[in-house]
This record gives structure tokens, sequence and C-alpha cells, in this order.
């Protein structure tokens, strides 16, 4: 590979993620020093560095101070737990940022309202926020809660906040199920634009309300799935079946 160029450290940013898209580089592994990788590329640590800077910002690595660099660990989120999705990340070491696209009370609409057991119309929180992996768009969500607790939540900062801690927190609410379901959609034009994807192009839309102590609806969510990277896998057995996330690497 010649040592010059302006788009130098790009074109080394896509050979490493082609290295980690075909398994050279495992997940949660570090990869090799620095200094090794520079002088394999023949290129400067300035310019190497760069090459890992973007793919930090795409997602496939994280760079801990004193441990070196260390491939992303496969998202995996279990359709089971009652967690966030930005907590089943995390524990994962995978980071996910979260950008509050809106965060305000509006009426609700007929589908939403049927499914929260209220009257259409109703004021209730609409919450749209855009989750990445790095700088990739990952999950288009918009989650509404009811009254009262809805009220409760208009001052939270939700790019740093869990919806679920802060209901329960906040609103001293048990959320204790929830019902979900997966369906493959074509991608809406309002969702294309927020996250910079054609619109008609096929998408997993996974719908789910959650329920408390009392066995009431106190939040009706829509996350659209927009990285192609992400899929369902089961692991069936003959005492049981688990479903989850997961999402695997590809070279950009």
């Amino acid at each position: 590979m010649p040592s010059s160029g302006p788009a130098k450290y790009r074109q080394i940013g896509q050979d490493l993620a082609a290295r980690i898209a075909r398994g050279e580089f495992k997940p949660g592994q570090p990869l090799p020093s620095q200094a090794l990788l520079s002088k394999e590329y023949g290129v400067t640590l300035m310019t190497f560095r760069q090459a890992l800077s973007l793919l930090e910002g795409d997602g496939l690595i994280a760079q801990l101070p004193g441990r070196g660099t260390f491939v992303t660990p496969v998202p995996t989120l279990d359709l089971r737990s009652l967690n966030s999705l930005a907590e089943d990340l995390l524990t994962q070491g995978v980071e996910l940022v979260t950008v509050v696209l809106s965060s305000r009370q509006r009426p609700l609409p007929a589908g939403v309202a049927g499914a929260l057991d209220r009257t259409r119309g109703e004021p209730a929180l609409r919450l749209e926020r855009l989750r990445r992996i790095g700088r990739r768009p990952a999950v288009h969500q918009v989650s509404w809660v009811p009254r009262p607790w809805s009220e409760q939540l208009l001052d939270v900062d939700f790019e740093v906040a869990s919806l679920y801690r802060s209901l329960e927190q906040r609103c001293q609410l048990a959320i204790v199920r929830a019902t979900e379901s997966l369906r493959a959609k074509a991608l809406p034009a309002a969702i294309a634009t927020a996250v910079n994807k054609p619109a008609g192009r096929p998408v997993l839309v996974a719908e789910r309300i959650t329920y408390d102590a009392q066995n009431l609806p106190v939040v009706h969510d829509l996350a659209t799935i927009v990285d192609d990277t992400i899929g369902v896998l089961a692991r069936r057995a003959q005492r049981g079946a688990e479903l989850s996330w997961a999402a695997e690497f590809r070279a950009g």
C-alpha cells in the first residue's frame, strides 16, 4: 500500500474495517500496538491515529487510555430483558450515543392511544431519539408516556438518562413486563431524513408496550432498526428459547 496521499488514513481505516469484518481481529480483543500497525502500513503514528479515529467514530473500536485499542464487542440485546437498549449495550462494552430529536407533550395518535388504553388526543410525552453506534445511525426510537407520569419527565435530559430508570425513580413505577412484536416494513420518509437513509428501504420495526406492577401500560415504544448489520438471533433448546438482537461487523 503506498505511503503517501491525502486519503491515506482513510485507506488504512477501510482496510482495518475489512480485517475486523473478516474476523482477523475479534470483537472484544485488543488490536496490535499502534507502533506495530503503523510500521505495517508504512505510515507515521499521526497518520495511523487518524485512521483509528475514523474506526472509533464508526463504533468499530474503542481506545482505552492505558490499556490499548480494542475491537468493539458485538452488540447483543436480550429481548427478554426489561433493561433499556443503552443499558444492554453498555454491559457489553458498547457505548450507544443518544441524540434527542424531540421531547414534548403531544396529543396521543389513535393507534398509540389504543395500545395505552387511553383516549385519542389526550396529552402525553412524545420522546423521539436517534441511537448511534459511533457516528453510525442504528435505531430511531419514538416513545410515548401518558399522564400522570409524563408531566414528571418533561425536564429529564434523555441524552444521558434512561427512560425506564426515570420512570422508576421519578414516578415510583415498578416496570414488570412488556410485550413486543417485530415486523419488516419500508422506511418512512420522515425517519429516512432523520437517519440519512433512503426512504422505502426495508427495515425491522419493533413495537413494545411496557406495563407496571398494576398491569397498566405505561410506555408505547416504536424502534426502527436502520442499521442493516443488526438482526434477531434465536437460540432454541428443548427446555426453552432465547431471543436477542445481534449486530455483525462489516467493512464500510
